[in-house]
């Protein structure tokens, strides 16, 4: 029988059970455990959103997805077997490293993790201005991260969006490039002897370039970008 592509990700449950802050088990890959130590990539979105049609199934899907410690694993599992349903952050991840979306998601996130920074559930509004995250979710989401990269250990971690990069509490954070109205962001954390790459592009939502990003991920991090190429994620597997 062919692997879920979450299915190991169980080895590391017990370790994130012991995180506190954390509402949402991490979806990894069945291959990330395998992957070389430094060619391990985490990405980092932002935000769970929950809304309704009347204040009552707004708060029921609230208190729904809150409790529900599987939620990321089974909205990025959601993406791969559906692929009339997926969010724009996952959507366009496979443009960003790719320029392409024609790519092998199923192997690609197989050997990839992925969890969101904010743990709390955000409120996608009724007049469609979604909830922005407060400056403690962003100084709770920082404490979750170390913990979460203790257990994980990735090489570089790809955060989507800027705005968790000015609350950053365990260094220095470099301004790289300006895009657009975004400014490119890295910086490093060390885990364990280990120093990990964070790598902070802008938000990928509907004024995302990604032919610029994809450029400017090339330009400053071709180590990433290089291992990344040489797996031929390109070409799609899954019909």
């Amino acid at each position: 029988m062919t692997k879920k592509p979450d299915e190991s990700a169980t080895l590391y449950d017990l370790e994130f059970q012991q995180v506190q802050g954390l509402s949402w088990l991490p979806w990894v890959g069945h291959g990330y455990s395998e992957r070389p130590s430094n060619q391990r990539l985490l990405v980092v979105g932002e935000s769970h959103y929950f809304n309704g049609n009347t204040p009552d199934e707004r708060q029921a899907n609230r208190q729904k997805w809150l409790n529900y410690p599987n939620y990321t694993r089974e909205v990025v599992s959601e993406s791969l077997i559906n692929r009339d349903w997926t969010t724009r952050t996952l959507s366009n991840i496979p443009k960003l490293l790719f320029r392409s979306a024609e790519v092998d998601t199923i192997r690609l996130w197989s050997d990839t993790a992925f969890y969101n920074f904010v743990q709390r559930m955000m409120d996608y509004k009724q007049d469609g201005q979604p909830e922005r995250p407060a400056w403690d979710d962003y100084l709770t989401g920082w404490r979750v991260f170390k913990e979460i990269v203790g257990v994980l250990r990735p090489s570089h971690c790809l955060f989507i969006g800027v705005e968790a990069a000015k609350s950053f509490n365990f260094g220095r954070v470099s301004c790289t490039k300006q895009i657009g109205r975004t400014w490119a962001r890295v910086a490093y954390v060390d885990v364990g002897g280990s120093s990990i790459q964070l790598i902070f592009v802008q938000h990928l939502g509907k004024y995302f370039s990604w032919r610029q990003w994809n450029d400017y991920l090339h330009a400053q991090h071709p180590d990433l970008m290089s291992w990344l190429g040489s797996q031929a994620y390109e070409q799609r597997q899954n019909s």
